[in-house]
């Protein structure tokens, strides 16, 4: 059984590697942040139990395509989400029948079976997903619906087109600020589950020449500290969904 995430050493977080702190954090692609969010909540895990011991899937409203530890990283727990909640990140391809092969980029890569078929799952985090029979080797067909998300899709492909040159994730459509605030969110979601007060994760977040004093109780930084703990636990809650979606 998984045990509890908050019930862990911090050195086993990434909050708690060289460098250390919220920073850490910023360093992850969305899709890895995703996952933090996701593998941090409780009802996760439990289900990821149960589908464990009964051999069964899991329940579909967390976006996976295959069960993934909840003790792992994305990369250690090769985590993978589905066509439908990620068209911004999964690029589906099928057996081509024209057109010269060109070889997919698997260099570092593996090929993980998920409920909607075969996912390659690139070093970035970005995923192809080989519907049918559709060969490795090719010749394959991107396939994009036009739709609401076709813009998604189209990124997707382009990142997808790039990572034949190059291992490192596409660039994130977050800007810097965006980025540290989601790093803030998970943080300060690790201290509350680990019971830590307002002041404790304020001080670690901010500084403790910021957080010292008898004012700090009804301070505007208080106040920050406790929406980036709402917006934590709402982003485990499934909140990381709307995240993903997007891809980078």
């Amino acid at each position: 059984m998984a045990a509890p995430l908050a019930s862990r050493g911090s050195d086993q977080t990434p909050s708690a590697g060289a460098g250390g702190g919220w920073r850490a954090f910023v360093r992850l692609t969305t899709p890895a942040l995703c996952w933090e969010f996701l593998r941090r909540n409780p009802a996760y895990r439990v289900d990821f139990d149960r589908a464990q011991d009964a051999g069964s899937r899991l329940d579909r409203r967390w976006g996976l395509a295959a069960p993934a530890d909840p003790d792992l990283s994305a990369d250690e727990g090769r985590v993978i989400w589905r066509e439908d909640v990620a068209p911004g990140l999964v690029v589906p391809v099928e057996r081509g029948s024209f057109g010269k092969p060109r070889p997919l980029p698997l260099a570092r890569s593996d090929i993980h079976q998920g409920e909607d078929g075969r996912h390659i799952r690139l070093p970035s985090g970005l995923q192809v997903l080989l519907r049918g029979d559709a060969p490795v080797g090719g010749p394959l067909m991107v396939v994009m619906a036009y739709d609401a998300d076709f813009n998604l899709r189209v990124r997707a492909v382009d990142a997808l087109r790039r990572a034949d040159l190059t291992d490192a994730p596409p660039a994130s459509r977050l800007n810097t600020a965006q980025k540290e605030r989601l790093a803030r969110c998970l943080f300060a979601l690790d201290a509350t589950l680990k019971d830590r007060t307002h002041r404790d994760i304020a001080r670690a977040l901010f500084g403790p020449e910021e957080t010292e004093g008898p004012d700090f109780a009804t301070s505007t930084l208080r106040d920050v500290t406790a929406r980036l703990i709402r917006r934590g636990r709402a982003l485990m809650s499934g909140g990381y969904l709307r995240l993903l979606r997007a891809g980078f």
